[in-house]
Formats: structure tokens, sequence, C-alpha cells
């Protein structure tokens, strides 16, 4: 390469960059003419919202501010919060608990069969028709409990993929 490229190479390297930050700050406007109006139309709002705010508060709604702090009033406003939260809350009936019953011979064995059904339906790692059929004939005997149980057993072996469904409609 010749020195008189190298040396317009340094130069157009050099310039480049300086004379292209340079027209940029030319063509740049003054950005604090702009916001002017756009500050004082916001100060302006600003000054609308926090009167129609006090005027809406009222003067004794206010908090004090500063170092002067009022405890007479933090007091008052507290109290009047917890009165606002027991006069909200009903409070609770004092209904005795009773055991819920015995479930029956029948109820515990269908539980067990219940469990039986779910039990071979893994072992052939697939979930049919028929069982769908024998779980549901279960289900009717059992208690609510039980059937939560039973219920939720299936599901989770359902949705763990331990089972392949091949009913044709819903699994239970």
């Amino acid at each position: 390469m010749a020195p008189w490229m190298k040396a317009l190479l340094i130069a157009s390297l050099c310039l480049g960059p300086v004379l292209g930050f340079l027209a940029g700050r030319a063509t740049q406007a003054p950005a604090s003419t702009d916001l002017e109006p756009i500050l004082r139309e916001l100060a302006a709002q600003r000054a609308l919202l926090v009167s129609l705010q006090t005027a809406q508060q009222g003067p004794s709604a206010r908090a004090p501010s500063g170092d002067n702090l009022d405890t007479a009033w933090l007091r008052s406003e507290i109290a009047q919060a917890v009165r606002e939260a027991l006069e909200d809350s009903t409070p609770p009936e004092a209904a005795p608990k009773t055991p819920p019953p015995e479930p029956s011979p029948q109820a515990l064995a269908a539980l067990q069969e219940g469990h039986r059904v779910i039990d071979n339906a893994v072992a052939a790692r697939r979930w049919t028709d028929e069982d769908a059929r024998a779980l549901r004939s279960t289900l009717s005997t059992m208690t609510a409990s039980q059937q939560d149980e039973v219920l939720r057993r299936l599901v989770t072996t359902l949705n763990t993929n331990t089972l392949e469904v091949r009913t044709h409609g819903a699994p239970f």
C-alpha cells in the first residue's frame, strides 16, 4: 500500500467520528425549551390534584407531617381502624364439633375394592372401561371422605402417566 493511501486512511478514520459528533451536536435542538410548557402544565395539574384531595378528605383527615406528630390524632386513627375491623368481623359460631360417623362395613369393603381396582390397573399399566365401571360401582357405597381418597389416588396416578387411559369417555 502506498504511503499517501495510508495517510488518507488514517485521516479518514480519525476525522470521520469527530465530524459525525460535531454534526450531531450542531443539529440537536435544545431540550429545555421543549420541556418548559410541559413542566408548567404538570405543576398546575399537581396543584389541582392536591387541592381536590384536601377538599375531599377535609381538614380533620389530614395526617400531621414533619416533626410535630400529633399522638392524639394517631391514637384516634388507630382506635377508629380497630372499631371498623371489629364491626366488619363476625364472631365465629361455637358449634360443637361432632366426630364424623364411623363408616359402615359396606363402605370399608367398597374402599378396599376401590384401592384393589386401582392396584390392578397399575399392575396392568392401563385404565380401561371395565376399571372405570368397577370403580363407579364402588364409589356409590363409600363415604364422601373415602370417595375423595380413592379419586385423589386415581387422579394422581393418571397425572404421573403411570396408567395409559383406554376409556371411551370419562376415566371414572
